[in-house]
């Protein structure tokens, strides 16, 4: 079975605090410092994990309560989050592994593809108007991703399918390159990522 229990790094010098935690997932944290911190929490699974925690924490009406009961007792706020969102990483820990998808998902058979391969367009190719990869075992969702050779975003989406139909208004030029990637996901806010593969249209180069 898929393991998705939470595994926590020991913090570092750039860690949120716990106070600065528990305001941003309450919400309540200053926007200027949200900006400043989100970059940190976004690349750190140990705060990730605390933020996460903590909000699931707030969403249980019944500890909504007791933060109103406790903020009544002018007891600081992130005494009563934080140590919430401990014992529910606790639990995350200690439980067996669980697969977050829900009863109906089947963990990949042993010796299944863990991540998916790009397989059309690649190379030099005629047209492209759809982005085709190969399927993962066990995910349920895809993010396929395309970029010009500058490393802009051209097009993005999500999907549960293996091809993605490019829109009419995304006009590809020839002979210029491309780059794209796929992602699968394959546990909660887990996901495997292909190679990024390049492709051309063939024809006459722009001017």
């Amino acid at each position: 079975m898929l393991d998705t229990r939470v595994r926590l790094e020991s913090p570092t010098a750039d860690c949120v605090d716990d106070d600065t935690i528990a305001a941003l997932a309450a919400g309540t944290l200053d926007p200027e410092l949200r900006a400043a911190v989100l970059p940190h929490v976004a690349s750190c699974e140990r705060c990730r994990a605390a933020v996460a925690s903590v909000a699931r924490a707030l969403a249980d009406s019944s500890v909504a309560q007791e933060v109103r009961r406790a903020e009544g007792r002018r007891r600081p706020f992130f005494r009563i989050a934080v140590p919430l969102a401990a014992a529910a990483m606790l639990l995350l820990l200690t439980w067996p592994p669980v697969d977050m998808r829900g009863p109906g998902h089947r963990a990949p058979p042993p010796g299944a593809a863990t991540t998916p391969v790009p397989l059309a367009p690649v190379g030099s190719v005629a047209e492209a108007d759809v982005l085709r990869w190969s399927a993962v075992a066990g995910a349920d969702r895809y993010r396929v991703t395309l970029f010009d050779a500058a490393g802009r975003v051209v097009y993005e989406a999500q999907l549960p399918d293996t091809l993605a139909a490019l829109p009419d208004s995304i006009a590809l030029a020839p002979s210029r390159t491309y780059l794209w990637k796929v992602e699968a996901r394959t546990g909660f806010d887990r996901w495997a990522a292909s190679d990024l593969v390049e492709f051309s249209i063939a024809g006459t180069r722009p001017r």
